[in-house]
């Protein structure tokens, strides 16, 4: 770390300087406020100056000069017993810090040290946002790994053609995002994408909200709906969880897609639609057509083009990418510099078998900032249920660095108690938290 020392006081000076050489630092030295204004042109690192100082300008006026024409730069006051009010005052004004003369070697080492490690943090979260930049990433996807460069050639492929496209894979992989990419790279991606959840639909209204209605078709319809073909309108249309949809509505979209026309519901005339269908389940395809869930006829027509998304204990090498996807995000959302995590968290994060796959890490890596980690994530500040999941896997006895009754608590007032949010940061469902509050009769 390169310092600028400003100090009028000669053996002040060189004693400071001779300190923090010793400490592995570069120094700068200037015995005046216009002298560090010329040394500033070197780039220091951090201004370590004294407050009172003969001339112009003196330790606040250089602190002013240096926050109007060089922000960013921190700056540290040296100053005595009775001046501290005018350190606090020039705190406000932008100092970063201040020391109180006399002080002992060690406490300018202290202080010096805390600036040091928070350049290097920086440091390393800059080098990890050049590594996501240089990493595999598509529309969001993010990952190098020979299976998911096979998805991105997928998503390229289907973009350039307008057919229908049946994106298989666990839940948590990332299924509407690769719909996203495609539509994006596509020729509608100036045209709406519109997502449909299947499953989130009640049956008897899937086929309303679709394909749309006329007034007084039903109890509800109070005038007519245009339905979401409609609404996807030279764009595309993304129906996700396409096994919860009734069968009806199959026989109905597959005649959408056959006959590129729809008929609302309570109306007897088709209309023409011109919307691209992206279509997704988790389910495994072939006992869902073989169970009746997905009609074989509808599989066909939608998968005219399939990608098939890995899940993420399948490509355990992008873990370290994800992870370090998702810290440059969360250090910009909660205000962090968290350099990444210490090679036993990231041990036990590759090991993890994650059922929840990309969703799952996303939601741990923020619970470990919910939880106020702020410079290294480290195995204490895993969910337990990570560290234990991770240790059985690995056919190990589990040791706890805190209880689970504690680690519910924990998550629970980070999330000020809400219980939704408290299971994503411990990575558990929340009817498992519910039972785990009852369990340890946590009060709420």
């Amino acid at each position: 770390m390169k310092i600028l020392i400003v100090e009028d006081d000669p053996d002040m000076l060189s004693s400071c300087a001779r300190l923090l050489k010793r400490a592995g630092h570069a120094t700068l030295i200037a015995p005046s406020g216009e002298a560090a204004i010329r040394e500033i042109e070197d780039k220091p690192d951090l201004v370590l100056t004294d407050l009172r100082m003969p001339g112009r300008p003196d330790g606040l006026g250089l602190l002013k000069w240096i926050t109007r024409n060089k922000p960013g730069l921190p700056v540290v006051l040296m100053t005595g017993y009775g001046s501290v009010k005018s350190a606090v005052d020039a705190m406000k004004l932008g100092a970063s810090d201040y020391i109180t003369k006399p002080f002992a070697k060690e406490e300018l080492l202290a202080c010096i040290g805390r600036f040091s490690e928070k350049q290097k943090l920086e440091s390393d979260v800059s080098r990890l946002r050049q590594h996501i930049r240089k990493s595999g990433a598509v529309g969001g996807l993010i990952g190098k790994s020979f299976l998911m460069r096979e998805v991105y050639d997928k998503i390229a492929a289907a973009a350039r053609v307008d057919s229908p496209v049946l994106i298989l894979g666990e839940s948590g992989t990332g299924k509407e995002m690769v719909a996203r990419a495609i539509h994006a790279q596509s020729a509608r991606a100036k045209h709406p994408f519109l997502a449909v959840n299947c499953g989130a639909l009640p049956k008897e209204l899937i086929e309303s909200e679709l394909f749309g209605h006329k007034k007084g078709s039903f109890t509800s319809a109070v005038s007519d709906h245009d339905g979401m073909f409609v609404a996807a309108e030279k764009g595309t249309l993304f129906l996700d969880e396409i096994g919860e949809m009734a069968p009806p509505a199959q026989v109905k979209l597959l005649r959408a897609l056959q006959e590129k026309t729809i008929r609302p519901v309570g109306d007897t005339k088709e209309r023409p639609v011109d919307a691209r269908i992206l279509a997704a389940t988790n389910q495994n395809i072939e006992q869902a057509i073989e169970a009746k869930i997905i009609r074989e006829d509808l599989y066909y027509r939608l998968s005219v083009i399939t990608v098939q998304i890995p899940a993420l204990r399948d490509r355990r090498d992008d873990i370290p990418i994800l992870v370090g996807h998702f810290i440059e995000r969360f250090n910009t959302v909660f205000g962090r510099a968290v350099a990444g995590l210490s090679p036993e968290a990231m041990d036990i994060v590759q090991a993890h078998p994650w059922p929840g796959n990309v969703r799952q890490l996303e939601n741990v890596i923020e619970g470990c900032f919910a939880m106020g980690v702020d410079q290294r994530i480290d195995v204490k500040d895993l969910p337990a249920t990570i560290r234990v999941s991770t240790a059985a896997h690995a056919g190990e006895v589990p040791r706890l660095v805190e209880s689970e009754k504690v680690l519910i608590e924990r998550a629970l007032k980070a999330a000020t108690g809400n219980k939704s949010h408290a299971a994503r940061i411990l990575g558990i469902s929340r009817t498992r938290l519910y039972n785990k509050i009852e369990t340890y009769k946590i009060e709420e």
